[in-house]
């Protein structure tokens, strides 16, 4: 009974649960950060890259409504398009703003459109196209609007952000329109089609260069069909006949997320933390010397500074040069301390201690398609190690004192 106990007071005896909080609270506040692209390190990151790069696109679809000839124009009806072919040709243009890395894009769209007149009389008819020029940093100059192969001058309604163009349709006609742009935008596109009128003969066809991990947004229509090949994407939609209009479009591919990197090395600090502080008890009973509480504080406050140099080296360097100097400044900080605190001869094991619970963990982080081989590798490293350890006297007598009593963790061991 006395053995169980002294094993449950063990964390106590040796400040755990403060360490333990110290790490956790690092953790957690650059979890939050890291995670949050739009707060780290500046509240204003996000709606900076925005007011340079463009924003999300969302790109409504053109209306078409109509009176009777002769009749004014004071209450319109839809008329629905024939058909709507679209295409969209992005090009990735990531922008990065400290660590992170957002999806900025260039791209060409282009429109064709056809309405027809089956009314049985003519019509007047006003096709209405939203452009939004400040969110898409679109520039008139790249503005193309034809009627029936012949270019219109691109007219703003009223110096609004739409394209307004208005003629008569005879009975049983058809009209043509184009609508051509280059824009910018960042993160997302999608197409929003007429909720007021039937949506009949669409197909949007999206290529993307840059990029093959995207996604889409809740609310929105996934692709009818896609596929990849290398850094490229091609997505289309088709519907022959739908009664409302729906969302469509895509979340565009991301640079490699070293943000989200460093986020999952945070999130799954605590568990390497566990395993240094292990060793860490291990050796000072080893060495009869047990730790102070500030000593405690101190060595779990170096430990998690390694996740704070992380997040902000990588906002001006590589993030691998960032990595290892982050690694090297909290790792030294460690052994030195340590070195201070126990004595010469427990350095060795001291530095196998951060390369197990600090390098090898955050390590296989960014080994992303060897994660699971290197945690198994580091267990069954340890395994051995231990199973080796448990062999030899000394470390059966370090398993004696870690079960005694606490009247006897003064005793030193003649090493």
């Amino acid at each position: 009974m006395k053995r169980l106990l002294a094993l449950l007071l063990l964390p106590s005896r040796y400040h755990f649960l403060g360490s333990f909080l110290i790490v956790m609270v690092v953790s957690s506040a650059i979890a939050t950060q890291m995670t949050d692209r739009r707060n780290f390190a500046s509240s204003e990151l996000y709606s900076d890259v925005m007011d340079r790069w463009g924003a999300p696109i969302v790109q409504p679809g053109p209306s078409v409504r109509y009176v009777p000839s002769g009749a004014v124009f004071n209450s319109l009806a839809a008329l629905p398009l024939q058909s709507q072919e679209v295409t969209v040709d992005a090009a990735m243009n990531y922008r990065k703003r400290g660590l992170v890395y957002f999806s900025g894009f260039d791209f060409t769209f282009r429109g064709d459109y056809s309405a027809e007149n089956d009314q049985g009389r003519d019509i007047d008819i006003a096709f209405v196209f939203p452009i939004n020029m400040e969110k898409n940093k679109v520039l008139l100059s790249n503005l193309v609007f034809t009627v029936d192969g012949e270019p219109k001058k691109a007219e703003l309604d009223n110096g609004s952000d739409r394209l307004l163009w208005t003629g008569r349709l005879k009975s049983g006609a058809k009209v043509l329109f184009r609508v051509e742009f280059r824009g910018r935008g960042l993160d997302a596109f999608t197409y929003q089609l007429d909720p007021a009128a039937p949506v009949r003969n669409l197909r949007l066809a999206m290529h993307i260069r840059g990029g093959d991990n995207f996604d889409y947004a809740d609310g929105v229509v996934p692709a009818s069909s896609s596929r990849t090949k290398g850094d490229e994407v091609w997505l289309e939609w088709n519907y022959q006949s739908l009664q409302s209009g729906i969302p469509v479009g895509v979340i565009l591919p991301s640079e490699k997320s070293y943000d989200q990197l460093i986020a999952t090395m945070v999130r799954r600090g605590w568990a390497p933390f566990l395993l240094f502080f292990a060793g860490l008890t291990a050796l000072c009973i080893y060495f009869g010397r047990p730790l102070r509480i500030y000593e405690s504080y101190l060595i779990a406050a170096s430990y998690g500074l390694f996740y704070v140099l992380l997040a902000y080296f990588a906002a001006f360097l590589s993030f691998y040069p960032a990595w290892l100097l982050s690694l090297l400044i909290a790792g030294g900080l460690l052994l030195f301390y340590l070195r201070w605190v126990l004595p010469k001869g427990a350095a060795r094991y001291v530095l196998g201690l951060i390369i197990s619970s600090l390098c090898v963990p955050t390590a296989a982080v960014f080994l992303q398609g060897y994660t699971g081989l290197v945690y198994t590798l580091e267990i069954l490293w340890l395994l051995t190690t231990m199973m080796v350890l448990t062999t030899r006297p000394t470390v059966r007598d370090l398993i004696e004192r870690m079960l005694a009593p606490a009247s006897v963790e003064g005793d030193s061991h003649a090493a």
